[in-house]
């Protein structure tokens, strides 16, 4: 059964190889190979220290919390009283959570972006996954194009670290969790639900040090390859979307065995909570991954994504999200907006994006354009196929 298995996943891989040989001369490795790879995680990276340390006022408020505390203290009282819970509900999941015209705070955060709106408690600790994306020297000397803040030390000790998406959404219960296990908008990003990804990584002289490759995120009509879980697996073919609009090429070099690329803007489709027709942004996006033993790449990915973007998934949701879920998403926009660095107007001087971490692995798979191979699996991947 695992022979069978094992030759089931690596079949496609058996018939891209002969396509390989056909394209490169039969039996002869390409002099500078082109690797492919299918996108299998690009989701939030979150570190979860000490509450009484990151969140030393306490998490912040739910659409429940909120609205109460736009109450006066007398009105306030009253409301809570077991008798006017009915009251209650019907207060913040409706009269709060909707506006003029209809509008809600989830489907139109913006709208109510006003003096008075609650903000986020954004967190206080130290500690941060992600990269310094900006190199500046500090909050008072930001870099070119960016507002200044104060950065984070990562997880694994690196200096410089910005990641203004998690200072604003750390201390949100639906983010950190309760008791350890992680909240419901953690893992809000699925790349199994989508259609699949493309990464190329093209020119490789060598996977230990090699100063100058190229590296391709595409689009794909193609849905990932899955096994009977719905998990990606490698070994399959995906093909790359036509067009430029869903496609990023960018320079990258190998430092020790680490892809590093230099930023290139990333939009990629996204059917955001079943909707169709969405897009994930993340601009300025960099890749630092290393080439695993099974010839997949597994690393993190950081850049700054526009603040509208970045509330996508509750946008889509809608009045729901404030009323089931609990979010008070207008608090969560206006805060980013407060915390946004990146991509700095030059005329208001505010900026548009939130810097962000995420994490990043992709699997070894056979990626076409247009008909014609354009990157194979390399490692453990190819080896067993060529047995």
């Amino acid at each position: 059964m695992a022979r069978l298995a094992r030759l089931y996943r690596y079949g496609a891989v058996a018939g891209g190889l002969a396509l390989l040989a056909l394209s490169t001369g039969a039996g002869q490795p390409q002099a500078n190979p082109d690797y492919g790879f299918v996108l299998s995680d690009m989701s939030l990276l979150f570190y979860l220290g000490d509450d009484k340390l990151d969140c030393p006022n306490g998490r912040s408020p739910s659409t429940r919390e909120a609205f109460l505390e736009s109450q006066t203290p007398v009105e306030r009282a009253r409301l809570q009283k077991p008798e006017n819970a009915e009251e209650l509900e019907h207060k913040y999941k409706t009269d709060y959570v909707f506006g003029p015209g209809g509008k809600d705070i989830c489907s139109n955060p913006e709208a109510f972006d006003t003096p008075e709106r609650i903000l986020q408690k954004p967190t206080q600790s130290k500690i941060a996954p992600g990269m310094d994306l900006d190199g500046a020297a500090s909050a008072d000397q930001p870099a070119p194009g960016t507002c200044g803040h104060d950065s984070f030390v990562g997880t694994s000790g690196a200096q410089g670290v910005d990641n203004q998406y998690y200072r604003a959404i750390a201390c949100n219960t639906l983010w950190r969790g309760v008791n350890g296990s992680p909240g419901d908008f953690r893992g809000e990003l699925h790349w199994h639900d989508q259609n699949a990804v493309a990464v190329v990584v093209r020119s490789v002289d060598s996977w230990d040090n090699d100063p100058q490759v190229e590296v391709v995120i595409a689009a794909s009509a193609d849905r990932p390859p899955v096994d009977a879980t719905q998990k990606i697996v490698d070994g399959g073919s995906v093909g790359i979307t036509p067009g430029d609009k869903y496609r990023t090429v960018t320079r990258g070099r190998i430092e020790n065995g680490v892809l590093i690329t230099e930023p290139a803007n990333v939009t990629l489709p996204m059917n955001w909570v079943g909707a169709s027709g969405g897009e994930f942004m993340l601009r300025h996006a960099r890749i630092r991954a290393k080439l695993t033993p099974e010839g997949g790449l597994k690393g993190e990915a950081g850049g700054y994504r526009p603040i509208d973007n970045a509330m996508g998934t509750k946008r889509v949701g809608g009045p729901g999200v404030a009323s089931t879920a609990g979010l008070e998403c207008a608090s969560v926009r206006k805060t980013l907006r407060l915390l946004a660095d990146g991509d700095r107007d030059p005329k208001t001087g505010q900026c548009a994006s939130v810097s962000t971490a995420l994490s990043f692995a992709a699997l070894p798979a056979f990626v076409f354009d247009q008909g014609a191979l354009v990157g194979a699996p390399g490692g453990k991947a190819l080896r067993q196929a060529q047995r």
